[in-house]
């Protein structure tokens, strides 16, 4: 009688699937993990834009309802070393009126010195033509202000 002998067979290896496991956990936690420093990222980014774009608004509507002096209290330091109230006031008399305004786009970028910001503002005149106007904007202390060549 011939008994046959069988070959013990090596036990199966997990190898592979282990891998996809820890590729795909791998996956998984980077995938979350940029999509919580993104949410917190352009959270950041609309904290700033609000309120840089409200001070340009603010600024604008000042000058629309001829509130210089309250359009001056809206310019940073360095512009208004530059400007004395009554040169600022002279300036704004000279140029065309501002009868109507709408805000074309915002930008803020973060800086070790401090934040800063443009906001693009169309600025329908009282001669009825239209013009896009940049308004660099600064932050000093916690208040946004309009600096550089204001209108």
């Amino acid at each position: 009688m011939a008994y046959g002998y069988q070959v013990p067979q090596p036990p199966k290896s997990n190898t592979l699937r282990t891998v996809l496991i820890v590729v795909g956990s791998v996956l998984v936690l980077c995938c979350g993990a940029v999509v919580v420093g993104g949410f917190f990222l352009f959270r950041n980014i609309g904290d700033s834009i609000g309120p840089a774009q409200d001070a340009a608004v603010t600024f604008v509507t000042r000058l629309e309802q001829d509130d210089v002096d309250g359009a001056y209290g809206l310019l940073c330091g360095d512009t208004r070393e530059q400007y004395t109230a009554t040169a600022f006031a002279d300036r704004v008399r000279q140029q065309p009126k501002i009868r109507s305004h709408s805000v074309a786009g915002v930008s803020v970028v973060g800086r070790p010195g401090g934040a800063s910001a443009t906001v693009s503002m169309r600025l329908t005149l009282d001669s009825g033509f239209a013009a896009e106007h940049a308004f660099p904007m600064v932050k000093e202390g916690n208040a946004w202000k309009v600096c550089g060549q204001p209108y």
